[in-house]
Parts: structure tokens; sequence; C-alpha cells
């Protein structure tokens, strides 16, 4: 028994297998979870059948979903972060299911979160028990698990995987030996691709951090690390922030507008919360529970004990801490001044989000506090008995807040999947409409409930025929066109369709050639920009002239083309191909993690070098 308490305490292999046992214990009831029963289950089921929809119908870079909203295409995977929509998509065609695909993707959420923040405390306090401590609890806290069982908002509890990792990074290169910098960058990176609103509010403490160790950071070394790492992180995420500023940039969209979204100061002062929630839930039914639970206190409050038996450099940490979880708290409060905040702080929406921030912060004080007075204890014998105590309490009141997540019909989950695969075309009531254009949501009960699934005439004259849809691909025929003749295509505006406007003419070539050559010159330069291509078919009497046409946002939110002139008769193509902005931001993001890499293998092998030089 010696032996195997020994073992316990001292290997780092065998204390990451005891997280990841952890781990899948409080992931059982994600065997009985209804993901659609959740609060944001159904949205992320519904993008992963979007990416897999986009996928299918080859609409690279799949930043459009096809036959959402009423086939007009629905975009969710530009506003939301690509990890939280691409890893379980992939895990989901591995397992078979999507909502498996999810459950999976969230059991690994919490080993992997456990992992990191053991690493945390290795680099801080250089104890391992400490370390599985903090590990231990930070899985099991009870918001963690309203996070998944009841909200199911997996862009929030993914980011508890990648804050351990940013500040991990950020304390080794201000209080450490600065060689494990780059986990700044691979912290950082993962916030931004898994939830924008953990990374605005992660970046603002990172800040705070720095101030209070401003000599520390006014090193030649340590701002060229800031710097190099702060360069990686934009370039790996270009694939999620270049994509989502160009929508931004291009149109109004719901998202962006504070009454829709319900970010304004109001809102959010509106929905804090009394601090007593933290001891005892308010009781109402399919609530969010913020109770941190009596164990996790009475932890906390066993640093009256413990902070003067602390190290210097450990205090300054413990107290980091303690003033960082009382902000959080502070701000998840009715006393903190909302109504005067700037709007992207308010873009938390609900300020008790700031919780998972302060038990963040809490956490390791909490697992230092119960090592540090176990540690005390004479006996060995004794001070293992007591983790063993303290454990069966964790064990216990973890045990007790999982039961309360009510047993559902998972395969109520699967019948939706499949359902929705076999009939991909929902109404626009079906999704959350955040990511609308906003002239298009506002118009959701009057134009939107009337209107076909057709090109439709705004202005000027034309004749449509032959009208052909497909997903992202529509083609017509039009015939006796007028310049200027607005055209007001079945699908919701995004940036990223290219239309072709394609007239045949039954002229000889030399004649055919001439005029479509002088028609290109005059269009282009009456266009500012339409592109024409002089096209040769088989038949040497028949030329065709490709007139690329740009688009914009008509005053419903769909897509607009103007005719550039008159048209006796021709055909018009539509494809969403994406823009040459996205397309680059994604070979960017390649790229850059591929040099990223190589800058960690060349920066470790740099600094291994250097220690064998020293010895």
């Amino acid at each position: 028994m010696k032996k195997i308490f020994e073992l316990i305490k001292t290997k780092k292999s065998v204390h990451y297998i005891i997280i990841a046992i952890v781990g899948l214990l409080v992931s059982i009831p994600l065997m009985w979870l209804q993901v659609r029963a959740t609060d944001d289950g159904f949205l992320h089921l519904l993008r992963l059948i979007g990416i897999d929809n986009a996928i299918n119908n080859v609409s690279f870079p799949f930043l459009v979903q096809p036959f959402f909203c009423n086939d007009w295409g629905y975009s969710m995977t530009a506003f939301y972060p690509t990890i939280v929509s691409y890893v379980p998509y992939f895990l989901g065609l591995i397992v078979g299911t999507f909502a498996n695909g999810i459950k999976i993707f969230a059991s690994i959420t919490i080993i992997l979160s456990g992992i990191f923040m053991y690493n945390l405390l290795i680099e801080v306090t250089k104890k391992k028990n400490i370390a599985l401590v903090s590990a231990i609890i930070y899985m099991v806290l009870p918001y963690r698990f309203e996070d998944i069982y009841n909200r199911f908002a997996i862009g929030e509890f993914t980011a508890f995987v990648f804050m351990p990792l940013v500040f991990l990074g950020l304390y080794n290169l201000l209080n450490g030996d600065g060689k494990k910098h780059y986990y700044i960058a691979i912290g950082a990176a993962g916030l931004m691709l898994s939830h924008t609103i953990s990374t605005v509010y992660t970046a603002l403490f990172c800040i705070f951090y720095i101030l209070l160790n401003f000599k520390k950071f006014l090193r030649k070394d340590v701002i060229l690390k800031c710097i190099v790492n702060a360069i990686f992180i934009l370039l790996i995420t270009a694939i999620f922030w270049v994509p989502m500023l160009e929508f931004e940039s291009s149109a109004h969209y719901a998202i962006f507008e504070p009454d829709v979204l319900k970010t304004s100061g109001k809102y959010v002062a509106d929905n804090t919360i009394e601090l007593w929630q933290l001891i005892k839930d308010k009781g109402e039914e399919n609530g969010v529970s913020f109770v941190v639970g009596i164990p996790f206190i009475t932890m906390l409050l066993l640093g009256v004990f413990v902070y003067k038996k602390l190290d210097d450099k450990l205090k300054d940490f413990y107290m980091t801490g303690i003033l960082f979880g009382i902000i959080s708290i502070f701000m998840c409060t009715k006393f903190f001044p909302w109504f005067i905040m700037p709007d992207f702080l308010c873009t938390v929406q609900y300020p008790w989000r700031l919780l998972g921030f302060a038990l963040f912060f809490l956490t390791p004080l909490c697992a230092i506090n119960v090592c540090y007075l176990i540690g005390c204890i004479k006996k060995e014998n004794i001070r293992n008995l007591t983790y063993i105590i303290v454990f069966i309490i964790i064990a216990g009141f973890t045990a007790k807040e999982l039961s309360v997540y009510k047993t559902d019909n998972p395969n109520l989950d699967m019948d939706y999947e499949q359902q929705t695969i076999s009939n991909p075309k929902i109404h626009y009531f079906s999704v959350n409409r955040d990511y609308m254009p906003y002239d298009a949501l506002i118009k959701q009960r009057d134009y939107l409930l009337v209107r076909t699934d057709k090109t439709y005439l705004l202005n000027g004259e034309a004749e449509i025929e032959n009208e052909y849809k497909d997903g992202l691909h529509l083609e017509l025929d039009i015939k006796e066109a007028k310049k200027g003749t607005e055209l007001e295509l079945p699908y919701l505006y995004y940036p990223g369709y290219a239309v072709k406007l394609v007239e045949n003419s039954t002229k000889s070539s030399n004649q055919s050639n001439t005029q479509s050559d002088t028609k290109s010159s005059n269009q282009s330069n009456a266009q500012g920009g339409a592109q024409t291509e002089n096209v040769q078919t088989n038949n040497p009497q028949i030329s065709s002239t490709q007139t690329i046409l740009e688009t914009s946002e008509s005053e419903n939110g769909f897509v607009k083309i103007v005719i550039p002139e008159d048209i006796s008769e021709a055909k018009i193509i539509v494809d969403y191909t994406g823009t040459v902005l996205e397309k680059t931001a994604y070979i960017v993001s390649g790229i850059s993690i591929l040099l990223f890499i190589g800058y960690i293998i060349y920066f470790r092998i740099k600094s291994k070098k250097k220690i064998e030089s020293t010895d």
C-alpha cells in the first residue's frame, strides 16, 4: 500500500491517468444526455449538419451552409470559432453521428482542461500533489457541469481547456526561465478558435497581470517573445477572424446589433446575480445554477491558516489569484457598473459567465491550501488517510451535483439528425437567426414569410425563365433585360457568391471578336470593375461573352445583382466560391501552424544547447 501511495504521489504519468479517469467518470451523464434538450445544443448539432451539407456541396471554404433558412443559405461557421465546429464534426464522422461526436468532444475538453491545469500548477508550485488536486477540483466544478449538461455552451466549456495554457506561458515568461513562453500562443490561439468572449476577458486579465509585473515585463527578451507570440496568434487564427471581419465589413449582421444579441449595458446589468446564489439556487425551473459548493468555499477559506507558510514567490501568485477571483465575482453582481462599460465588455451578455474565470483563478488556491495543511501532518499514514477523506468528500459532492441532470432519450438526437440530413431544407425559425443579415431579420415576420425560393425582379425590366437551383448553385435565363435592372437572388447576403452573366452571339467570328472586345472595354469602364471575357465555342459562328457581376446586399438582406447593359438573351450562373481573402486566410493559417511548430522545435534545441554549453 505504501508503494502505491508513493507511486501516486510521484509519478507524473500516473497523475495523467488519474486525471483521465476522473474526466471519464464525470462524463458519464453524456451517455444519456439529449443534446437538443440543452439551451444551445440544438444550435451546435445543426451547425455540424450544416458543415456536412456545405462539404458535400463542395462550397469551400464552407462558410455558408446550403439549404438552411428556406434554402436561402445561412452562415453559422463564419461567426463561430473553428475548433468547436470542425473537431466535433470530424469526431462525428468517425463515430457515425454528430450528436455522439459532440459528446466525445465535451468529454475530451474535460480531460484536457485537467491536464493543462495540472501543468500550470507544476510550473508555479513545482509540487505534483498540489497540481493533481488542483486538476481534479478544476474538472468537477459545478459551474462546469452547468456549462455542459444544462447549457451545452460548447465555446465556453472549451475555453476552460486553453486558459491554463495562456497563464502557464505568461507565468513562465515573467517568473520562470521563459522556455515555455510559446504556450501563450498555443493557449490564446485555442481560445480565439473556441470562444470569442472568453478570449476577450482572458486578454484583459493577461494585460492586468503584466501591469502587476511590469518591471519583469520591461526586458528586451520578454518583450520580443511577447511580440513573437502575438504575431503567431494572429497568423494561426486568421482562418477565423479574417472571414468574420470581412463579413462584418460587407453588411450589417444581426450578431453585431446590441439590441438583437442583447449585449447592451442595461441587458447585462439585468442578468447579474446575487452573492448568496453562490451558495444556494433560486429554485428557478430550467435556470442556471451558480452554486460553487461548500467544499470549494471551505477549501478556499483554509487560506487563512496557509498564507503565512508560503514562500514569497508563491504568495505573489496566491494574491494575484485572490485579486482576479474577487474582480471576476464582482463583475457577476449588480454592484458592477455595467451601464457605463464599453461595448466590447458587454459582449459577455450574461455577466455570470465571469464565474468561470473566478473559479479558474481560485481553484489553484484551494489545492494549495489543502495540500499545505495536510503536509503539516507528521505521520505519513494519517496524511494519506486525510487525502483519501478529502477526495471522498469531493467525489460525494460531485456525484450529488451530477445527479440533478435528468435522464433523457439520446436517441431523439439521432432521429433529429437523420431527419435533418434527409430533409435539409429547414425554416429560418428553426435556427437561431443571430447570423442573418439584419435587414432580413427585421422582416422575418412579413417579407420572409411570403418570399419564395425564386429570383425576384426588384427594379427595371427583364424576363426570368428556366430557373434551376441546387443548394448554393443557381442557373437562370433572362430575356429582354434593360440596363440597370436589379435582381434579388434567393440567397441571404454573405460575401463570396460568384455571379456570371453569359451571352451568346451568332455573328461572324471576326466581327464577334471585335464587338466583344469593344463591349468588354466599354463594360469595364462603365461598371468600374465588372470583368468580361470573350470565350470561343466549338461553332466558329458562335462566341460567348462572360461577365462577372458584382454582388451587393438588397434592402431585404438578400444577394442583389445589377444588369450592366441592355440584354436580349443571356444566362446567369451563381455559385458560392468564397472570396480570395477568405481562401488566403486558410492558407496563411495552415502555413503559420507549420512555422510555429518549426519555431518551437528551433527554440527548444537552442535552449538545450545553451544549457549544455553552460554546463
